[in-house]
């Protein structure tokens, strides 16, 4: 009796947690998001719906995002027009939305800590602000991610591939982490024709995907060029290695020891990715896959230049999926949890500094932030960037050694 009394109780106390959840995203996608992004994905959902895709690209359009997101604001815009004056919770509902199927992803890969990962992600406060308070692309993008990682983890490597291919169509900038972790869930000498037949399928939904927008493939690399070089900093409010050194807004041709800081940052964040794939590459484990994956992207964030405060938030999903799979302790996730919301409320607070976006409680956040709080953030940031590839290491000592 008292058995099943527990098993009842626990139902409960998993049923309220998920609708806390949802009640959460239900109540924060009406509060004012970011004003600029939101701003940019007003102004391209109206497009989308007014020309189509064929026709979004044009001589003079600013746009520094590929398909992958914009198909998503294509149906928004038609609802947009029909309801402009929900248009902010319609364009934060796509986030949102995607935070349960990042959420379903870690349950179905986290083994018997699934359910406990996928709660964790979405009652996380940096997820909440980034997605449904924020309402930026990140979490669509690692759901794509973290459905590639099924797929290819469940025998089927050409959806791996498709799904690859639009994680890569919607922030690119994670496909390091995303290599990285499909790299270490196959296993031997198979597991290279496994690769290639997920990377012609990812090839034939990216030039798709372009096709859609009226994009060749050149075209296609031509914008992803451009959307790389909008914002030529070495940090773009990333508390990172280049905010300790000053960069914050400063271009990253600055030189550092007599060596542009963009090619340090390249050459070291290079390094560290070849480094982790190196250590978990063939191993078939999705755990130490998905360490190995959330170690790149919190080195890539640290030390790569052009970083967004935005920009580590995949390392928490998939740190999470690797503790759910008992193959790192709770430290990694509790870690980047607070150094990824340090830099997200960095960069809310900042963009509130400036009149014409005020929003609040950011500016009251913001003169706290703005001082020594935001070098202690990126100090944390650094050494985080050199715990969690020793650790992704460590594992894979150990799982050979077992």
């Amino acid at each position: 009796m008292n058995t099943v009394a527990r098993a009842g109780t626990s139902r409960v106390v998993w049923a309220a947690a998920w609708a806390a959840a949802t009640a959460a995203r239900g109540l924060l996608v009406w509060v004012p998001g970011h004003p600029a992004d939101l701003a940019a994905f007003h102004a391209w959902a109206l497009r989308l719906a007014e020309v189509g895709p064929w026709r979004f690209y044009a001589p003079g359009l600013f746009a520094d995002y590929l398909p992958g997101y914009l198909a998503l604001l294509w149906p928004v815009g038609v609802l947009v027009r029909a309801w402009p004056a929900a248009a902010g919770p319609l364009l934060k509902a796509i986030p949102a939305s995607a935070d349960f199927a990042v959420a379903a992803l870690l349950w179905r890969l986290g083994g018997t800590r699934g359910q406990a990962a996928a709660l964790a992600y979405l009652l996380n406060p940096a997820v909440l602000l980034a997605g449904a308070w924020w309402g930026q692309a990140e979490p669509v993008s690692v759901a794509w991610l973290l459905g590639s990682a099924v797929a290819l983890h469940r025998g089927n490597p050409g959806w791996a591939g498709v799904l690859f291919g639009w994680a890569a169509l919607t922030k690119p900038q994670y496909a390091a982490a995303g290599g990285v972790l499909l790299v270490g869930l196959v296993r031997g000498p198979g597991g290279v024709r496994t690769l290639a037949w997920s990377a012609g399928s990812c090839a034939l939904t990216v030039t798709a995907g372009g096709l859609l927008f009226g994009l060749s493939p050149v075209d296609l690399a031509r914008v992803a060029v451009s959307a790389s070089a909008t914002y030529p900093y070495g940090s773009v409010n990333a508390l990172n290695l280049w905010y300790l050194a000053g960069l914050n807004w400063k271009p990253d041709t600055l030189p550092v020891l007599g060596v542009a800081s963009s090619v340090w940052g390249l050459g070291l964040a290079s390094a560290a990715v070849a480094w982790v794939a190196w250590r978990v590459a063939g191993r078939g484990d999705p755990a130490l896959a998905a360490l190995g994956a959330s170690a790149v992207c919190v080195v890539v964030f640290a030390v790569a230049t052009r970083m967004h405060e935005r920009y580590l938030f995949p390392a928490l999903p998939l740190a999470l999926a690797a503790w759910a799979r008992g193959q790192m302790g709770a430290a990694l996730w509790l870690a980047v949890s607070a150094v990824l919301l340090a830099n997200l409320a960095y960069g809310f607070a900042y963009v509130a500094s400036f009149p014409q976006y005020t929003t609040p409680p950011w500016p009251v956040v913001w003169p706290v932030l703005s001082g020594p709080p935001s070098y202690g953030a990126a100090m944390a940031t650094v050494l985080l960037a050199g715990w969690s590839p020793y650790a992704a290491a460590s594992a894979a000592r150990r799982t050979r050694a077992s």
